[in-house]
């Protein structure tokens, strides 16, 4: 059997007098640069201390100069005290530059009142002469400066031009009065166009304009410009828009109900109201003599009705069935290519007693159209 080893470290003799002379030097290196940093302190304290000896003893040469100075000029035994010197010089060096800006304010608000004085009385005289208060003239002069205001922002874009609203303008007098000119222009046309935005939002939309919020407003009505001339640029207008609008909800309303029916025609009406119901185009009457047909649009479809390819022809009414088939044909066509594909419906109805001629007829005709056939 080995022999046990309770050794918890298998470190020699010769590796623990290493970390033994390891450890020690980072004690000294630890204490030589803690004895550095308290050398160091120690010298800045004494530089310090040196300073405020030096003006101490600044502070006495110039104190023992003063009492010889006030002993000279004969102040005798009641001369004051130096530190009662010192506080009189002192509060007489603050006192003299509080009284310097007390006198410039001083000056400066009596120019002010000698400008405000000159134009008082040009106020006055011009109101003598116009028949205007001069509370009227001082409105007016601030309404001007807030006008000047806007404009100044207008013409840099936010940014100001550097000098204060109200300075005297480099220009001659000849500029300023072209300035001024052309701000009333412009604040007499922003009335006039803020006069016709309202009656025009009024008359068309039948809305107030909100004052404070008439920015809200010229965006939107611009934004509603925008997407109307996008709208006539791909080929587009708004009305024609709204009666699209308006299709695709009947179809999608006819759909519905097909749906909900379980059955139906395979295509939905080119025409519908909103709520579903298929519009006719025709009123199809068969007669032994030939093919009858009338206009049977409501009168909210008369400008769609005359667009539609071949209508002259295909209300040419009686032919025989061969002509009315080829009249149709346009219309066929152009519900076929819509989208989606669609068929018109008619009004159908046949005076044909002979069973088998009104079949074909009827047959013929729902190869165009979707019927709604009246009873004999």
């Amino acid at each position: 059997m080995s022999r046990r080893n309770d050794q918890v470290f298998q470190l020699s003799l010769t590796e623990i007098a290493f970390t033994l002379i390891f450890i020690l030097l980072l004690l000294l290196g630890y204490l030589v640069v803690r004895e550095q940093t308290e050398k160091e302190g120690a010298l800045a304290a004494l530089a310090k201390t040196k300073g405020v000896e030096a003006s101490a003893r600044s502070m006495e040469a110039a104190r023992a100069e003063l009492v010889k100075a006030l002993a000279g000029a004969g102040a005798g035994q009641n001369a004051p005290s130096m530190d009662e010197v010192i506080s009189r010089l002192t509060a007489s060096q603050g006192a003299k530059a509080e009284a310097e800006r007390l006198r410039k304010q001083v000056e400066d608000l009596d120019a002010q009142l000698s400008a405000m004085a000159e134009v008082k009385k040009l106020l006055e005289a011009a109101g003598d002469k116009q028949n205007v208060e001069p509370d009227d003239l001082v409105e007016a002069l601030k309404l001007q400066q807030k006008v000047r205001e806007v404009l100044v922002k207008m013409e840099t874009g936010g940014q100001g031009t550097g000098e204060k609203v109200g300075a005297k303008p480099g220009a001659d007098a000849q500029a300023r009065r072209e300035q001024h000119k052309k701000a009333l222009d412009q604040v007499q046309h922003a009335i006039t166009t803020t006069g016709l935005l309202r009656v025009a939002l009024k008359k068309q939309l039948d809305q107030d304009l909100t004052p404070g919020k008439e920015a809200q407003t010229v965006d939107s009505v611009v934004a509603a410009a925008k997407a109307q001339a996008d709208s006539a640029k791909k080929g587009t207008n708004l009305e024609t828009a709204m009666k699209e609008n308006s299709d695709l909800r009947g179809q999608v309303a006819f759909f519905k109900r097909r749906l909900e029916a379980r059955g139906g025609r395979d295509y939905p009406p080119c025409w519908a109201t909103e709520t579903g119901s298929p519009e006719y185009l025709f009123s199809v009457e068969l007669t032994p003599a030939g093919v009858q047909v009338k206009p049977s649009w409501p009168a909210s479809r008369e400008a769609d009705a005359k667009a539609l390819p071949g209508m002259d022809d295909a209300l040419q009414s009686p032919v025989p069935m061969e002509t009315f088939v080829r009249n149709v044909q346009g219309i066929f066509n152009a519900s076929k290519t819509a989208d989606p594909q669609c068929r018109h419906y008619v009004y159908l109805k046949s005076s044909i007693v002979e069973a088998a001629a009104s079949d074909r007829a009827r047959l013929t005709v729902e190869n165009y159209f979707y019927k709604n056939e009246a009873r004999r």
